[in-house]
């Protein structure tokens, strides 16, 4: 899939992303999200998060933000990757289309659109984990929407992103594909993962549902790093953690050793882990 822009690395770095979001808005969202802006931040613990409304313009129109991690980016699969994109597009769609829970909790809503586009909420990021919470990872589904898509997009599209950021951290967790049926919750049981996969025909250049037949998962897909050779990347370690942060229901928040089971006497619910970033929240 090539971009439009020149050989100017800003855009061949922000177009890389555009050709991506362009692309799994039209086959796992039905081309209904507005356009965003990308950003990228290297916010500790994260590789991406979606920003409503974050950015305005001078004429007065408002723009949603997802802004990736770059220093996450050399030590994953490109994969793993445009998961990413995919759950903050969820985001985005929720914001635009639903009702989304307050303080960034993941709500149902949230985690059944997650499932009609192939991704299983966990709060392990495997399969057996909660699929709404405050902390929130999650797994591919194998034989779903989004890995469908991403094959095509890969092997098909020839899609590749074309700048990766030379310093980079220790991946975030190890990505996991799983069957959907491997899960035993109820609100997985209501959503119907979508198989079904728009194509252009290079004939007629009309659109046409094409119904992708299960593939074999590629083992081989190397991270960055394992395909540069050992001296174009900076290894950096994370820094060592002496606390976590968890937050209730309400929203409180309580600092401590890692494992604390506590919960809140004003809500009532369970205080759950959270990364804690000092910079960003210095309290």
């Amino acid at each position: 899939m090539n971009s439009s822009s020149s050989s100017r690395p800003t855009n061949e770095l922000y177009d890389s992303f555009l050709v991506a979001y362009n692309y799994f808005n039209q086959q796992l969202f039905e081309n209904a999200l507005p356009e965003v802006i990308f950003t990228f931040q290297r916010k500790a613990g994260a590789m991406g998060f979606f920003a409503p409304d974050r950015w305005g313009s001078l004429n007065g129109k408002q723009c949603h933000e997802i802004a990736m991690n770059p220093s996450y980016i050399a030590n994953s699969r490109l994969i793993e990757v445009m998961k990413t994109l995919v759950h903050e597009m969820c985001h985005c769609w929720q914001y635009v289309y639903g009702n989304p829970a307050r303080d960034y909790y993941h709500n149902k809503e949230w985690a059944m659109q997650m499932i009609k586009v192939g991704l299983m909420p966990s709060t392990t990021g495997e399969p057996g984990g909660q699929i709404t919470g405050q902390q929130m990872s999650d797994y591919i589904i194998e034989g779903g929407a989004f890995l469908q898509a991403f094959e095509t997009l890969k092997t098909v599209e020839k899609f590749q992103l074309r700048w990766i950021d030379k310093l980079a951290l220790p991946r975030l967790y190890d990505p996991v594909i799983a069957p959907l049926e491997s899960t035993n919750s109820s609100v997985a049981s209501e959503a119907k993962p979508s198989v079904n996969i728009l194509a252009i025909d290079p004939v007629t250049k009309q659109k046409e549902e094409r119904i992708i037949i299960p593939f074999e998962i590629d083992n081989e897909e190397h991270t960055y790093v394992e395909d540069m050779p050992d001296f174009f990347f900076v290894q950096e370690k994370t820094a060592r953690k002496t606390r976590h942060r968890y937050v209730c229901g309400c929203g409180n928040r309580v600092y401590g050793k890692p494992g604390l089971e506590i919960s809140c006497k004003v809500c009532g619910e369970d205080f759950e882990w959270r990364e804690y970033d000092k910079k960003s929240d210095p309290n």
